[in-house]
């Protein structure tokens, strides 16, 4: 059966053949400006490709940067977008046959700049498959994940890099800040197996103390990191880069990982690529847990 496809809040239905860049851009920009009473200063985008499946529409990842009114004054503000396109309709949301809006299911392509030296963790620059992935420490799904999938990197460099980027979710998880920072430093020196201790910590994920953190992190790191060390102008540009990709790929929880550009909403899916005696390996230990 073909999928069919459920169409919401259709916006322009213009006399063109198909719309182009340009295009949605200027009919995204008129609809922002009446919708919101605010002038869009720029309008990007960040992504687009076409949405396998769905008879020819494709998603349009849209940065607008705006002069938002708020009470009496006026504010810079980034709005992240996501539009919908197929010949000369655009749309704001879109659903599969399950009834999946692919807002959830689609987040833009990872541009080939953040694949640098500077984040790359383990792996080989040169592998066929590019894992790259955004993370917090003191995340429960992070712990459980993001050590398993550094060590079977480790294990298959000619296979994947992967880079890593901090996340550190500060409202729920405040030892993240520390803990990033010293993270850093740690991933500078290539040192992977502290960074990887990391992940298991003895800290409250709500403590603020940064003395307290820097205490067991030197205890399980067998280091002697200070605060003068991790609040330095280095570390503060690092982790506002990180923010940015963050933003620019429309991150919003951890632990996000990303395989050959493309989001994995899994965080399974690089483990179809291993070597099939690995695979084999990890479906005993399966039947076995079971």
């Amino acid at each position: 059966m073909k999928n069919k496809l459920l169409l919401l809040i259709v916006l322009f239905t213009l006399h063109l053949n198909a719309l182009d860049n340009k295009g949605i851009h200027h009919y995204i920009k008129q609809y922002m400006e009446k919708k919101m009473h605010s002038k869009v200063e720029k309008i990007e985008t960040i992504s687009s490709y076409p949405i396998q499946g769905t008879h020819g529409w494709k998603v349009y990842f849209l940065s607008l940067d705006m002069n938002v009114k708020m009470g009496k004054v006026i504010r810079k503000r980034t709005i992240s977008q996501v539009v919908f396109a197929k010949g000369n309709r655009i749309a704001f949301a879109l659903k599969n046959s399950k009834n999946q809006n692919y807002k959830k299911l689609l987040k833009p392509k990872v541009p080939h700049s953040a694949y640098d030296d500077k984040h790359l963790l383990v792996g080989n620059k040169n592998a066929k498959h590019k894992i790259l992935v955004m993370s917090d420490p003191f995340c429960p799904f992070c712990q459980e994940i993001i050590p398993k999938l550094i060590d079977d990197v480790i294990a298959n460099p000619d296979t994947f890099a992967l880079y890593y980027y901090h996340l550190p979710l500060l409202r729920i998880h405040p030892a993240s800040d520390t803990t990033s920072r010293a993270m850093l430093i740690f991933q500078k020196k290539n040192d992977v197996k502290n960074l990887k201790k990391m992940y298991h910590l003895l800290v409250n994920p709500r403590e603020r103390n940064a003395d307290i953190i820097l205490k067991e992190i030197n205890k399980q790191a067998g280091t002697n990191i200070k605060r003068v060390h991790i609040y330095t102008d280095e570390i503060e540009k690092d982790l506002k880069e990180d923010q940015t990709l963050k933003k620019r790929l429309m991150v919003t929880g951890t632990p996000t990982i990303f395989i050959d550009d493309v989001w994995d909403p899994t965080r399974f899916a690089y483990k179809n690529y291993l070597p099939k005696t690995e695979k084999t390996q990890l479906k005993k230990k399966n039947i076995e847990k079971h």
